[in-house]
């Protein structure tokens, strides 16, 4: 018989005496089969009428169930038949506040456990959920949702979110709507946007706007698509306009040539009599790099398999790839690489290839020159930029130690570095500072306050929670607050005066603020970050790609994605994917050129 194993039955006597062997038991299990089947017998009921109790009614359609089956499917159902109310003893029972088809969908859902989030579907079917107080259907919904933000969605999903009062998903579909403000405000739904909405919209400092002329251009043309109705919303949108901004003939013109605009009464004092703030949050003139790590491929058999990403990858502020160029072929399949920015070039060093070598790339001409080696081999390290002089710091090296004097058995040892090096631009080499207090590798760097930091990482054992921090006019490293988690393969990213943790093991972004020691739990990620990359751009740290399986082994969903993290409002937003699945790589953001 399947899914069953023979057992003894025995029975215990007064003074343990015997066991009888003849009698015998089958302990069985039908988990694999039987809620399928036992979920199509009560579909069947339903559709055959078959004891049926009660009616839910809505929009005039009514629905035939059993009270039994709705209440295990929903609270909200369990305490309507409880016998507190009159409704259960009511054999048709009116829905109120939800559509028929949506009340439909859930019912089906109750007995079949299946169902189907669409556009046309899913607010309808949120609000439904949401009332009735059935949860997997309502997060089923919300990652839908969060999932589709678009341009031309963003704007639909915030007024709606904000309607069911669901401060998340409202939170980050603003965030995205104020980062793609040049996209938002010339798709179709802009026009249907509720004044209350623009009017936040417009005035919200995190606004990305290339020219403050658009925010009055976007304005124009949602007032003009309905101008008999909305004329009168007019000058009170035309307040949040940052007219010190404003290029004054542009100013001239528009006030030569547009009609509505000229004679909006007193718009002539309201253009001089703006503050001179600009928005804090421009959009940031500058691209994100992508280097080395792992990507999809096949092997020679033609079997899905993972390679060497052979490539650099260059996106613009949004994550839209701009252009990709092939890696230095002393790069390719090295592990662990190590990169930072200094005066517009990117330095790159070690790896699990190139170890000791040092590569400068020049994205003026795209052209690498090599530097003097490292004193030390190593890999899975950091670099960072403190008073313009690039340090690099820990990482591993996979020495060979032999066996026997004739160096006939051999085997790898693995060395943590506790080194720090500088590198010296005028000789063109590399000289050791103070080293660590412990050494370590995979680790987060980064520099802050005039001193560089160094968050958690790999120890010969296992992780670890320490914090390390460097002060070079004292030449010395020293311990620090640790953080509240063991920290592995995080990444740690500068804005301001604060450092933000993110990837790695983390399932927040963490916040550690120097000047007071203290941390600070912040977003959650949308998707998977281990062996994401994390970047700084203005006031947003961009994490690329990630991946939750085996390193080398198979790729996840979340490894073509890009997470946006906004300091400022702590949001989360997901925006353009990577053009290609990435993990284990490096990104650095550079100046625009």
């Amino acid at each position: 018989m399947d899914n069953c194993q023979s057992v003894e039955d025995s029975q215990t006597k007064e003074d343990s005496e015997t066991v009888d062997d003849s009698e015998t038991g089958l302990e069985c299990d039908a988990s694999d089969e039987y809620p399928a089947s036992f979920l199509q017998r009560l579909h069947e009921f339903r559709s055959e009428g078959h004891l049926v109790d009660v009616t839910l009614c809505a929009e005039g359609k009514e629905i035939p169930c059993h009270r039994l089956v709705l209440s295990a499917f929903a609270e909200y159902f369990q305490s309507m038949f409880s016998g507190a109310h009159s409704e259960s003893k009511k054999d048709k029972i009116e829905i109120g506040g939800v559509s028929a088809e949506a009340l439909q969908l859930l019912v089906d859902i109750a007995y079949t456990s299946k169902f189907t989030v669409t556009t046309d579907n899913v607010q309808s079917l949120y609000e439904a959920a949401n009332m009735l107080q059935v949860e997997h259907v309502e997060a089923s919904c919300e990652d839908f949702l969060t999932g589709r933000l678009r341009p031309d969605t963003c704007l639909a999903t915030w007024v709606f979110a904000h309607k069911v009062s669901n401060t998340y998903l409202s939170d980050m579909a603003r965030s995205f709507a104020l980062k793609f403000f040049e996209e938002v405000w010339t798709a179709e739904d802009f026009l249907d946007l509720p004044v209350e909405f623009l009017k936040m919209y417009i005035s919200d400092d995190e606004l990305h706007v290339k020219k403050e002329e658009e925010v009055i251009e976007a304005v124009m043309l949602w007032v003009k698509h309905d101008f008999e109705e909305r004329q009168t919303h007019l000058k009170g949108l035309l307040e949040f306009v940052r007219f010190s901004q404003v290029d004054q003939d542009y100013l001239k013109n528009i006030m030569d040539t547009d009609k509505e605009f000229a004679e909006i009464p007193g718009i002539k004092e309201l253009m001089k009599n703006q503050s001179s703030q600009a928005r804090s949050c421009q959009i940031f003139q500058g691209e994100i790099l992508l280097l080395g790590g792992i990507t999809d491929g096949e092997d020679r058999h033609g079997i899905e398999s993972t390679k060497p990403n052979c490539d650099m990858y260059r996106l613009d502020a949004h994550c839209s790839c701009v252009d990709n160029t092939p890696l230095l072929r002393s790069l390719h399949d090295s592990e662990g690489i190590a990169a930072c920015v200094v005066n517009n070039d990117v330095i790159v060093t070690g790896g699990s290839k190139s170890l000791s070598q040092a590569w400068r790339y020049r994205p003026s001409d795209n052209s690498w020159t090599k530097l003097g080696s490292l004193r030390k081999k190593r890999y899975r390290h950091g670099m960072a930029v403190l008073q313009g002089k690039v340090y690099v710091v820990g990482g591993v090296n996979d020495e060979i130690r032999f066996s026997d004097p004739e160096r006939i058995f051999s085997h790898h040892h693995r060395v943590f570095r506790e080194e720090t090096e500088v590198y010296n631009e005028l000789t063109d080499s590399w000289h050791m500072v103070a080293p660590l207090q412990q050494a370590v590798s995979s680790f987060g760097i980064t520099t802050c306050c005039q001193k560089i930091y160094v968050f958690g990482g790999h120890t010969l054992r296992n992780g670890t929670s320490v914090v390390q921090c460097y002060d070079h006019t004292q030449n010395v490293w020293a311990f620090v607050t640790p953080s509240p988690y063991t920290l592995q393969d995080i990444k740690a990213c500068t804005v301001n005066t604060k450092i933000y943790l993110v990837g790695g093991n983390l399932d927040q972004v963490l916040c550690y603020d120097p000047c007071e020691d203290l941390y600070e739990e912040m977003a959650k990620p949308i998707v998977v970050w281990e062996s994401a990359s994390a970047t700084v751009c203005g006031s947003e740290i961009f994490i690329t790609g990630g991946n939750d399986d085996d390193y080398f082994c198979h790729t996840s969903p979340g490894s073509c994605m890009v997470q946006c993290y906004n300091v400022n409002n702590d949001t989360m937003i997901r925006v353009p994917d990577l053009p290609i699945s990435l993990w284990g790589h490096i990104s650095v953001t550079i100046p625009k050129l």
